[in-house]
C-alpha cells in the first residue's frame, strides 16, 4: 500500500511462510549478548504491512511543520530525505494516529488530552511495528535467524549499512576502524540496498521505536502469538543499530534498548494490520 504521504508499505503473511514461529532473543553462548535478550518463542499469524523505509523529515513535517531533527557537530540530520530523529515514542505514535485520520482509518492508539494511554488491537490503523514483527522481517531468512543484517560475519566485509565508521570517529569516539560508508551521520533512507524482504535500514542509519512497552521477557516455554505487550508503560522498546553504533553487541539484530524521549540516532517506521 502507499500512504497519502507517498510511503510504501509491504504486506507480510508470516502464517503462510516456512517459519511463522521463531525465537526472539539470543542464546547465552552468543558473544555480545545482553541480559535483556532472553530467548522465548513467538508466533505471528496476523498479516501486517511494514514501511520499506524509516519515516523521513519531509514526511514527519507534513504532521509537525516546525519539526527539526537538528545537527551533530555541523553535520545536518534535518534534510528532507533523512530519517526524522529527536522524535519521542509519544510523537511517533501520535503521527500514526494523525495519518490514520487523514486516510479515514480507525486510530490504533487511544489518546487522552493528546497523550497515548493505550491501543486497540483490532484496529487496522497505522501504528509502530511490534518487536516480534520487526525481528521476523529483519532476522528470519528461510530456516535461519540472521545475526547481523548483512549475515553472520563481524566486522562486515563490505559496506551494507550506515554505521559508525572512520568518518564518524571525531563524533562518536568509537567506530569500525576499517569501515567507511561515506557518511558521518544519517543518510537518505534509500542509500543502501534493502534486506532479503525488501526493507531498508533495519541494521543501521537510525534505531527504531517499537510499539511494545519495554520489558525483560521470561523463558516460560509458552508460545506468544502476535504479542503486542502492555497497554502502557514507562519505557518503550528500541530495535536496530544506528549511525552512531559500532560495537558487536549493538550491531547484532537481537540487540534491544529502551527509552521514551527522542534521540539523534532514533527514528521510526510505520506498520499496520491487514484488513
Amino acid at each position: 500500500v502507499t500512504t497519502d504521504l507517498g510511503q510504501t508499505l509491504l504486506l507480510f503473511d508470516p502464517a503462510n511462510s516456512p517459519r511463522a514461529e521463531f525465537e526472539l532473543g539470543a542464546s547465552r553462548r552468543d558473544p555480545g549478548r545482553r541480559a535483556n535478550e532472553v530467548q522465548h518463542t513467538v508466533r505471528l499469524e496476523r498479516m501486517f504491512y511494514l514501511q520499506t523505509t524509516e519515516v523521513t523529515n519531509a514526511q514527519f513535517r507534513a504532521y509537525q511543520a516546525d519539526h527539526s531533527s537538528g545537527q551533530v557537530d555541523g553535520n545536518s540530520l534535518n534534510r528532507e530525505d533523512q530519517p526524522a530523529v529527536t522524535v519521542s515514542w509519544q510523537q511517533a505514535a501520535a503521527f500514526c494516529n494523525w495519518l490514520s485520520g487523514r486516510e479515514g482509518l480507525p486510530p490504533f492508539y487511544r489518546q487522552e488530552r493528546g497523550i497515548v494511554v493505550g491501543f486497540d488491537p483490532a484496529s487496522t490503523g497505522y501504528r509502530l511495528p511490534t518487536e516480534a514483527e520487526w525481528a521476523w522481517v529483519a532476522r528470519v531468512d528461510g530456516d535461519r535467524l540472521l545475526r547481523f543484517s548483512w549475515g553472520e560475519e563481524f566486522p562486515p566485509r563490505s559496506v551494507r549499512e550506515n554505521l559508525a565508521d572512520r568518518s564518524s570517529a571525531y563524533i562518536t569516539g568509537r567506530v569500525l576502524p576499517d569501515y567507511d560508508d561515506g557518511f558521518v551521520v544519517t543518510v537518505p533512507v534509500v542509500s543502501f540496498d534493502a534486506n532479503h524482504r525488501g526493507i531498508h535500514d533495519l541494521g543501521g542509519n537510525v534505531a527504531e521505536w517499537m510499539h511494545d512497552v519495554y520489558l525483560i521477557p521470561t523463558s516460560s516455554g509458552v508460545v506468544q502469538t502476535d504479542p503486542l505487550g502492555s497497554q502502557s508503560g514507562d519505557n518503550y522498546t528500541l530495535r536496530g543499530a544506528s549511525w552512531s553504533m559500532s560495537k558487536l553487541t549493538e550491531l547484532r539484530l537481537s540487540f534491544r534498548d529502551y527509552g521514551l524521549a527522542g534521540r539523534d540516532d532514533v527514528g521510526f517506521r510505520l506498520a499496520r494490520y491487514a484488513e
